[in-house]
This record gives structure tokens, C-alpha cells and sequence, in this order.
């Protein structure tokens, strides 16, 4: 995916906005066209701004051919790129949640400056898991207690809800249950849990089916599944009749 933006003068209120997955190399992309660079004493610079706070990323002197040192690491420019096509493009390899926010790009020329401002939002749907695993035997009037882990998801909106889907073939919502509130990883990413408490009267389980757990995210819906299995005491009384 490639955003391009062409010859932007002094605007600072000129902002694009994209998503990008984690652990991609990502081109946060800013195009100079119709300009000659080659030898006229420019220099480039990307510089990030989140939530109050920004640094230097990356900045080139194209008069002196060197690059300015910076604390940030695998971000990296396009030099063969810049020089023939005055692609500018900050290419940020493996990018992680730490990498959303603003890029601000500036290019200097001796009579002219053309910079951009880039939204960059790292999207990652989350992994889930329903615990306990396997779910045990219901009995009738028994409680079961069952849990649904969202994790390792970015940014950090997430619904979290419950559905039956019983051995007839039917399909229903049970609910959002308890969900709690967002727990963040030193890594940027998020997890959220739901929990759901079974009683086959209440619920109307039947003989049982798969317990599912649905999450819907900016990267995705996903869906985890267990099944439960609920013990029907008036088959085993037929049964004893029968027998009998």
C-alpha cells in the first residue's frame, strides 16, 4: 500500500492516515516529484510525535552525502530512490505497536521547503483462547464457570461477546458477560478477558453445543470455540425404565 503525497508546501495541516500490520517493514511514504535534488544542497529529515512527545528518527544531508546519528533503529531511506525519483520514503523495518503516531517529513532546499505529516497506526487483531479447556460435563442446575483471553491485540478497542450454537442446529447470543477493563503488554499490545457464567436452566443449553467466543477489532472479527456437553437426566431415567 503506498500513500503518496505531491508537492506539499507549507502545510502543515495536510495529514494521511494508514494502518499497518505488525512485524511488516512499513514505507511511510512522502514523494517530492517535478523537483530537482541531485547536487542543489538538500537535506531530509523524519521526525515522530506521539501524545506530547517527540524525537528524531532519521535525518540526511544530501550536500555532504551522511546521515545524522539517531537513537531510532531499523528505520532507513531509499537513497538510490531519493536521488532519481525524489522518493523520500521512511521505510521502518518489522514494525511494531511502538512505531504508531505522527511522521513528520521536512525536505530542505535552498528555496523551498515541502514537508508532510503521516498518521501511522499499527493494527493487530487479537489471538483467543476459552479456558477451562476442554470445558467439563454440565449437570443440570450446575454453574460453569467459562473464560474467554483476548490478547496480544493493538489498538486497544475491542468488543468482546457470547454465542451458543446448540447440537439442533440453533444459534443465539448469550451476552457480553464480565468483561474486564485492558491490561497493556510491555510490547504495546493489549488483552481483555470476558467471563461467562453457564447454568443449563437458565440458558436453556439443552444437550449442549459449541460455547463460542467472538471478538470484533479494527483488525478483524476472530472466534474461539468449545464444546459443551450437558447431561441429560431424563434420557438415563427412560433408560432405567426400560431396564426394568
Amino acid at each position: 500500500m503506498s500513500l503518496h503525497s505531491y508537492q506539499v508546501i507549507h502545510r502543515r495541516d495536510n495529514v494521511i492516515s494508514f494502518h499497518s500490520r505488525c512485524g511488516a517493514d512499513r514505507a511511510v511514504d512522502f514523494i517530492k516529484e517535478n523537483t530537482e535534488i541531485h547536487g542543489s544542497g538538500f537535506s531530509i529529515e523524519w521526525r515522530y510525535q506521539f501524545r506530547g512527545e517527540g524525537r528524531l528518527v532519521l535525518a540526511y544531508d544530501g550536500k555532504n552525502d551522511r546521515f545524522a546519528e539517531t537513537s531510532e533503529t531499523g528505520a532507513d531511506i531509499d537513497i538510490t530512490g531519493l536521488y532519481e525519483t525524489g522518493n523520500a520514503s521512511l521505510i521502518l523495518e518489522e514494525s511494531q505497536v511502538r512505531h504508531s503516531g505522527t511522521y513528520i517529513c521536512t525536505v530542505y532546499l535552498p528555496h523551498l521547503l515541502a514537508q508532510v505529516a503521516v498518521d501511522l497506526e499499527i493494527v493487530e487483531p487479537p489471538s483467543l483462547s476459552i479456558y477451562p479447556s476442554p470445558l467439563p460435563l454440565l449437570v443440570p442446575g450446575q454453574v460453569q464457570v467459562v473464560q474467554c483471553e483476548a490478547s496480544g491485540f493493538a489498538p486497544h478497542t475491542l468488543d468482546l461477546s457470547w454465542e451458543f450454537s446448540g447440537a439442533d442446529g440453533t444459534s443465539r447470543s448469550l451476552g457480553l458477560g464480565s468483561v474486564t477493563g485492558h491490561r497493556q503488554a510491555s510490547d504495546g499490545t493489549f488483552s481483555q478477558s470476558s467471563r461467562l457464567e453457564l447454568d443449563s436452566g437458565k440458558l436453556g443449553l439443552g444437550r449442549g453445543g459449541e460455547i463460542i467466543c467472538v471478538a470484533k477489532h479494527d483488525g478483524g472479527t476472530r472466534r474461539a470455540s468449545s464444546t459443551l456437553n450437558v447431561i441429560d437426566f431424563s434420557d438415563t431415567d427412560s433408560k432405567d425404565k426400560k431396564e426394568k
